[in-house]
């Protein structure tokens, strides 16, 4: 597991193993340690994942599904006693309240009030997805997905503690929670609206027929989602054909400026996410090379060991608060550290002000490379002009890169934990479960109904971004559906 499977986090010495073992000596080591006495539950959780190669390690499915049970065996026995940290998240409409929303955060416990009188007194389509923007916040206001796991969001445990899978796709508590709490959100909303005579699904179909035809002059987009008698394992088995289609509908409407379903009908192409075209240049930005990395983790990261200068003064998280609450000159640091400040003042970074204390040379710049840093990812054309300017230069130095795609990295690498084992092999693998075969479980209805939630989020989600790439194309300030 160490040579295969294990990422690890500092280069380790190669780990040789005889070339005489074979695949089937190896399945046998791995089958011969599941039924060990105290198997290590994390191991057990990577064995179960594990994706086969015959250059490398093969493993029946039988013997994955061995591992599977006995991870669940051993979660039940340490968890029977409610040892974990219990969180608590809960979404609720109501008629009384007195906010279109208003959110109650107590230590691990997250509450969220919406008004459903609002709800019901603005009913047109557009502000039924607008909801999900200003409301439920399904992305932020660079209209970045908000559900994808962020490095930044995880603590220094969590980072570093836990056994991961070298294909394993990240995720922390936080990304859990923010899940969760989409999902209580879109339940809570569907039948909000339900409530109200109003189909989500209808609503989705507005958009692509009437919407982007209306405002954009986008003609021809057809979609055809769930029927309202359909039971959730119809709507699931149903529903990713129709997402798959209006972004096949929207590769071909960027390459052709129209859609010939017959032209269509003749590509068979694998939908691949992360290849899906965009209408406009320089959609996301991401950060290169090495004075990148040396900026952001000597500024933003909490393992730089620049956040603490000394015992008289107070310690932060990282040297970005440090200096944005303190005042330092150069003769504060310690002698090992000055070199890392001396580079950041040689790279324009940090100034010396007339006073002697250090300062940023450039807020805006510095604001750029924090939000890079946190998420990964910068919408160019949701910038301000003035910081489009800056990224323009940050360009020109290699120390960022563009690419033109519908989805950033971070969110078509979230829709293939969900959705497949392309990537990830700890995957959902949602869609491939309905396209292949019916899953089964004790409570399948519920289980049907969860899935169906998360498809609809991302169908919401995929909703958004579209409607962000017509808005961007035409330079509007507004990201509203209108």
């Amino acid at each position: 597991m160490d040579k295969y499977e294990i990422k690890h986090f500092r280069e380790k010495e190669e780990i040789y193993l005889p070339k005489e073992l074979s695949n089937h000596d190896k399945e046998i080591i791995l089958l011969n340690y599941i039924d060990s006495d105290v198997p290590n539950l994390n191991y057990l959780r990577l064995i179960k994942n594990i994706q086969s190669n015959k250059d490398k390690i093969e493993v029946s499915p039988r013997t994955l599904l061995k591992a599977k049970r006995k991870a669940e065996e051993q979660e039940e026995r340490f968890f029977e006693k409610s040892s974990g940290m219990e969180m608590e998240t809960t979404v609720i409409f109501s008629k009384h309240a007195e906010k279109e929303v208003f959110l109650d955060n107590e230590g691990v416990k997250t509450t969220a009030t919406y008004s459903s009188k609002w709800i019901e007194d603005n009913l047109d389509q557009a502000t039924l997805l607008n909801n999900f923007i200003y409301m439920f916040e399904f992305v932020d206001r660079q209209m970045r997905c908000a559900f994808v796991n962020k490095e930044s969001e995880m603590g220094a445990f969590e980072r570093f503690a836990f056994m991961s899978a070298q294909t394993g796709y990240t995720k922390g508590v936080a990304f859990d929670h923010k899940n969760i709490f989409a999902l209580l959100q879109m339940n809570g909303y569907y039948n909000q609206l339900f409530s109200n005579g109003i189909r989500l699904e209808e609503v989705i179909e507005w958009f692509f027929v009437e919407y982007l035809f209306e405002e954009f002059n986008a003609f021809g987009f057809k979609v055809a989602m769930p029927s309202a008698n359909s039971t959730f394992l119809e709507k699931c088995t149903a529903v990713m054909p129709a997402l798959e289609s209006t972004l096949k509908q929207f590769i071909l409407y960027v390459e052709e400026r129209q859609i010939d379903f017959e032209l269509l009908e003749i590509r068979s192409e694998h939908l691949v996410y992360k290849n899906i075209p965009s209408l406009i240049d320089k959609k996301y930005v991401y950060g290169i090379g090495e004075e990148f990395k040396q900026v952001t983790f000597l500024l933003f990261s909490d393992q730089s060991g620049l956040g603490y200068v000394g015992e008289n003064r107070k310690t932060y998280n990282d040297f970005f608060d440090l200096l944005r609450n303190e005042q330092l000159k150069m003769n504060d640091f310690l002698s090992f550290d000055m070199p890392r400040v001396q580079w950041l003042i040689d790279q324009d970074y940090l100034k010396v002000d007339s006073g002697g204390f250090l300062v940023f040379s450039d807020n805006l710049l510095v604001a750029i490379l924090y939000d890079l840093y946190k998420n990964d990812v910068v919408a160019y054309w949701n910038c301000p002009p003035e910081a489009r300017e800056k990224l323009d230069q940050l360009a020109a130095r290699n120390v960022i890169e563009f690419e033109n795609t519908l989805f950033s990295r971070p969110e078509y690498h979230y829709i293939n934990y969900l959705l497949n084992k392309s990537q990830f092999n700890n995957g959902l693998d949602l869609r491939n479960k309905y396209s292949h075969m019916q899953p089964f479980s004790e409570d399948e209805e519920k289980t049907h109904a969860h899935n169906y939630y998360v498809f609809l989020t991302l169908f919401i989600v995929t909703v958004i971004k579209i409607n962000d790439e017509f808005c961007s194309e035409l330079s509007s300030e507004s990201i509203n559906f209108t």
